[in-house]
């Protein structure tokens, strides 16, 4: 990874954490998020994983889902240089111990 690219990381990582940190208490069955990104083909590579508790409705999810990609988006425009397409960011659920 070039010094470019770990700049770009942790700037990436400061925006994600303050969207999901404002999800978690603002979104139902929000749970966390991650990124993956290849840096060799960035931002086209760039891909964002919400990820919801399983308890939660399905109908409830995509709700919340769709609200949160505009969030998405707008922490990273800055970084990328552009709007990340929807089609990069994704939901998933997670197994949840209680």
């Amino acid at each position: 990874m070039r010094k470019n690219d770990k700049k770009i990381e942790r700037e990436i990582i400061r925006e994600l954490t303050r969207v999901c940190e404002e999800a978690k208490f603002d979104h139902q069955g929000f749970i966390w998020l991650t990124h993956d990104v290849d840096y060799q083909r960035f931002p086209q590579s760039l891909k964002v994983t919400l990820v919801f508790n399983e308890q939660v409705d399905e109908a409830v999810m995509l709700s919340e889902f769709g609200q949160l990609i505009p969030n998405v988006q707008a922490a990273l425009e800055p970084i990328i240089g552009g709007m990340l397409p929807a089609k990069q960011i994704e939901a998933r659920r997670e197994h949840t111990l209680q």
